[in-house]
């Protein structure tokens, strides 16, 4: 991945139970904390959850004012953006309470807006206190903490500054009675868009749907399906969905009508899916197989195909048999 380079950012606190919104006059300094931050733009730019959106047509409170936040009004653009934020969290109290960082950055040849909403978590650590010239320790809770290096972050937003377009990761949470999105919704007034992972969901379960019915659960024609869907990603990270109906389902028409009709009642009526980076490396690894005997298998899905390491053989009475061929060596664990 190509370098992200932090050029400003700034630090909210918007806490419901405080009442009012603590907000920052000055931007963050460039200390160790921009490592902190930079690792986590670093994963979430990365996160199957993230989805493209576009903004609303019209007029936007957010997408019009967006030219201040790169320029020498960034701190002003980030808290007016921060009330807003907190209006929405203080009349929904099921939205959690946190710290918002914002930040302008490049990356690649792009320059970027992002905001990471970073959600309270609550941890324990220990209190000290001296009375009477002796010490005591006890065990406290601390609410207002942010999540680790390794921890993921659970919502986020990354705004193109050229070109408008957005990558959001949110949760649903009751909005007037109703789980929904608010981040899309209220606060950046988006088109509905489903994230890389939803939409990956949805070719695979399709597929498998369409493999059940066909193949009654064919677990190696699943894995060849899985291996047409790596083999049919172009160089944008699409899958032409017509095309993919083709190469998976190569030896019947009828299927392939079947799995786009599958997608369709499923409610995806696009004629291209896209998935990310993390998404198409994940379809290069291993393909789970557990048979009815209890045994559970994980087969590299490129040698799925390969008769030299792997065979499966139809017994005549109508059991399979599995068989892998020219291994040097077996470790247990």
């Amino acid at each position: 991945m190509s370098e992200i380079i932090i050029e400003k950012s700034i630090l909210h606190i918007l806490d419901p139970n405080a009442g009012v919104p603590v907000l920052s006059a000055k931007g963050l300094p460039q200390d160790e904390s921009q490592e902190f931050f930079t690792k986590h733009i670093e994963r979430l730019w990365k996160d199957s959850e993230l989805k493209e959106c576009e903004f609303d047509e019209g007029e936007n409170p957010v997408r019009d004012v967006l030219d201040q936040s790169s320029g020498e009004h960034f701190a002003a653009f980030s808290q007016q953006l921060s009330e807003v934020l907190f209006s929405i969290m203080s009349a929904n109290v099921d939205i959690p309470a946190a710290d918002v960082y914002f930040a302008v950055f490049r990356k690649d040849q792009g320059r970027y807006l992002g905001i990471l909403k970073l959600n309270y978590k609550e941890a324990y650590t220990h209190s000290l206190v001296n009375m009477d010239e002796a010490s005591s320790t006890s065990v406290i809770k601390y609410r207002t903490l942010f999540a680790g290096e390794s921890q993921k972050i659970d919502e986020c937003v990354f705004i193109d500054l050229s070109s408008k377009k957005l990558w959001i990761k949110e949760r649903k949470y009751e909005i007037n009675g109703q789980k929904d999105f608010y981040l899309s919704s209220l606060l950046l007034r988006t088109c509905p868009a489903r994230s890389y992972k939803e939409q990956y969901k949805l070719v695979e379960k399709s597929a498998e749907q369409v493999v059940k019915k066909f193949y009654s659960g064919d677990s190696l024609k699943q894995a060849e399906v899985k291996m047409a869907i790596k083999n049919n990603v172009d160089e944008n990270l699409e899958i032409d969905v017509e095309e993919l109906s083709k190469a998976a389902f190569a030896d019947s028409p009828d299927m392939q009508r079947q799995y786009r009709e599958e997608l369709s009642q499923k409610g995806f009526t696009e004629k291209k899916i896209k998935i990310n980076q993390q998404i198409y490396e994940d379809l290069e690894k291993n393909h789970k197989l557990i048979t009815d005997i209890g045994i559970k298998m994980e087969i590299p899905t490129a040698l799925l195909k390969d008769p030299s390491k792997v065979e499966f053989i139809v017994n005549r009475d109508g059991t399979m048999s599995i068989l892998i061929k020219n291994v040097n060596e077996v470790k247990s664990r």
